[in-house]
């Protein structure tokens, strides 16, 4: 899948998919999944009228994308592919989140498995830990209409999953799609291909290489949630022979996000010389 159709989905997941984020919210939806016309003595004519009324009313309700994310506490990862740096989501608890207030029964939580390398899996276990990373999932009502009530201040529903996204501190760093099957082109790296100074005479490729080696851990948390190959130049100017004021002039990765995260880690990064420089960084 391209990075722009990923990008098409996400934003259609974020425009269309209704943010439930409060009680009032998951009391709304329930009572809406559950409608019912009303217990009372009533001519034909407005009994048809109640039946129809609460019918659409469910059918609305359960016709409709909903998103929620999940704290770091509200799910539970599985057991690590190696073969396939795969991680996998662990479906054998429902997924919780809203103050614990909402449990989710997601269809196939099961069969959701997201890249990753065995050092993103420790940067994701060391943010969970942290409370900085966040499950996201859009999913469609199924099932069982809503269990639960306003009393006990919990509710339970089912649904239909459309797409599954890890958020962390660096933002989206692992996707899935409806089926529970990783998004993009599997787990990505940086690599630093040549940094120039003016102040060079004739630089050598691996010296050039080597003076970004300061912002090697920075660089490859940016890599996390690149979703495609290509090459990023930057150019920026050198001040105490430190990296100052990083641009970047040619992005064939097309992400605004990838391309910022580069350029604010190597900002500060110690590489001698002086005038101005250019990096070439391959996101592989």
């Amino acid at each position: 899948m391209s990075l722009l159709a990923i990008l098409v989905l996400a934003a259609a997941s974020s425009q269309d998919a209704v943010q439930l984020t409060d009680k009032s919210q998951i009391k709304e939806l329930c009572e809406a999944l559950r409608a019912q016309p009303p217990e009372a003595d009533l001519d034909p004519a407005q009994v048809s009228a109640a039946r129809k009324a609460a019918q659409a009313r469910r059918e609305e309700a359960a016709g409709r994308f909903y998103r929620v994310e999940i704290p770091s506490k509200g799910f539970s990862f599985g057991r690590y592919r190696a073969h396939d740096k795969q991680i996998e989501l662990d479906g054998d608890h429902p997924l919780r989140a809203i103050d614990d207030m909402l449990a989710l029964d997601i269809e196939g939580t099961n069969d959701v498995s997201f890249n990753a390398r065995p050092e993103q899996v420790t940067a994701w276990s060391a943010e969970k830990r942290g409370r900085s990373l966040r499950l996201v999932v859009v999913f469609k009502p199924s099932g069982e209409p809503c269990a639960g009530n306003d009393a006990a201040e919990s509710w339970r529903i089912g649904g239909q999953a459309r797409s599954w996204e890890l958020v962390g501190a660096q933002g989206v760093v692992a996707s899935a799609n409806d089926d529970g099957e990783p998004v993009g082109g599997g787990p990505r790296q940086m690599r630093v291909e040549r940094v120039t100074l003016e102040s060079d005479g004739a630089p050598q490729e691996n010296e050039g290489r080597a003076r970004l080696s300061s912002a090697r851990a920075a660089l490859d948390r940016c890599a996390y949630g690149a979703q495609r190959a290509g090459k990023l130049v930057l150019s920026f100017s050198v001040q105490d022979g430190r990296v100052r004021d990083p641009q970047v002039v040619l992005d064939s990765v097309r992400d605004e996000s990838i391309a910022g995260c580069v350029a604010r880690a190597i900002n500060g990064a110690e590489v001698g010389g002086s005038g101005h420089g250019t990096a070439a960084i391959a996101v592989q």
